[in-house]
């Protein structure tokens, strides 16, 4: 009987402590998250005159993701295309389909997944997905013209399923530059 009690106490206790660091996580993420990403994402540049950006259609739904600067719309998950289980060493990807756009979302966390959690998104040390660099990778590509966005600053947060998450990112063109952010996108993801 005093073996039970313990245990439960025991099993209490690591409950309240994981509920803790879950609060203190989440408490964080909402203050600081926002404020960091202001110093290091700039406003959009305005697409070129050749270029014909979609009409604003937010605020999003909770299940979409926002894109905005070289696009302004509201984005849902369409499908998963491949959606590997287990480790993020190799891209899980997804298609998004927009209000005029489609695109595919790329997720990868190549050579430094420890499990479940919030990732933060840096500028590439290499210019493609599938390097096991330790570098958390979100990229964004539109569908019909192939052009490619890579994540430069922003979090990934991937949850205890390990099939879906948060991200909030800039993504620059994908030319290594850290500093020329067109596309910030923002939303649950999910790869099922």
């Amino acid at each position: 009987m005093a073996a039970d009690h313990r245990e439960n106490t025991l099993v209490r206790r690591v409950f309240l402590i994981a509920l803790a660091v879950v609060a203190v996580t989440l408490a964080s993420s909402v203050y600081l998250i926002p404020r960091q990403l202001n110093r290091v994402i700039a406003p959009a540049p305005s697409p070129s005159a050749g270029s014909q950006p979609s009409p604003w259609n937010g605020p999003c739904a909770p299940t979409q993701l926002s894109l905005t600067g070289f696009f302004r719309e509201c984005a849902s998950v369409d499908k998963g295309l491949s959606c590997p289980t287990g480790s993020f060493d190799h891209a899980r990807v997804g298609r998004l389909h927009g209000t005029k756009h489609d695109f595919l979302l790329y997720v990868e966390v190549n050579g430094g997944y420890h499990g479940p959690g919030t990732y933060a998104l840096a500028p590439w040390p290499h210019a493609t997905l599938g390097v096991p660099d330790g570098v958390a990778k979100v990229a964004i590509r539109e569908y019909a013209t192939g052009r490619l966005w890579e994540s430069t600053a922003g979090s990934l947060t991937i949850d205890n399923l390990e099939d879906g998450g948060y991200v909030y990112a800039g993504l620059g063109a994908s030319t290594y530059s850290a500093v020329d952010v067109e596309l910030n996108i923002a939303g649950w993801w999910s790869c099922t």
